[in-house]
């Protein structure tokens, strides 16, 4: 009995671990991130005006902003989605035909169904997201491809 309680109280442990503190902790730790580069780019600002006073602030931090990452264009956000999806679908798969063929990897053979059964859900879900995305932000993607071409 006292086992039992025991295994239930872990199970909850673990569940509230996972889907409360992980993604508050991701959430957290991506906003202090971005906080801290823009405290280094505004105390580089506040130097550069310092030294020379007559530069203009708005050309500094174009510069500033040029020399992070560039922002994904439209077309590379879709394209990683087709690549989850097919990670997804292809995780799905390697987890849900073993368990058809009789072998159990998770304990069980439900259990083994339900995690591929949910992995492949959520690739094929990818993909319908990036093939209605892709028809729907078609005129988005053309504008936005003729602009860096004009840029270059």
């Amino acid at each position: 009995m006292d086992e039992d309680i025991l295994g239930i109280i872990m199970i909850i442990i673990i569940v509230i671990g996972t889907c409360v503190v992980l993604p508050v902790l991701i959430v957290w730790i991506t906003n202090r991130r971005k906080a801290h580069e823009m405290d280094k780019k505004s105390e580089i600002l506040k130097t550069l005006l310092e030294k020379n006073p007559n530069m203009d602030p708005a050309e500094v931090m174009q510069k500033l902003n040029m020399s992070s990452k560039p922002n994904k264009t439209i077309k590379q956000k879709l394209l990683d989605n087709v690549f989850t999806g097919g990670l997804m679908t292809l995780m799905g798969l390697a987890i849900l035909i073993p368990h058809l063929c009789g072998l159990t990897i998770f304990g069980n053979k439900e259990n083994g169904l339900y995690a591929g059964g949910m992995m492949l859900a959520m690739g094929v879900a990818f993909f319908i997201y990036y093939f209605v995305s892709k028809k729907q932000l078609s005129t988005e993607i053309e504008a936005e491809e003729k602009r860096l071409k004009e840029q270059q």
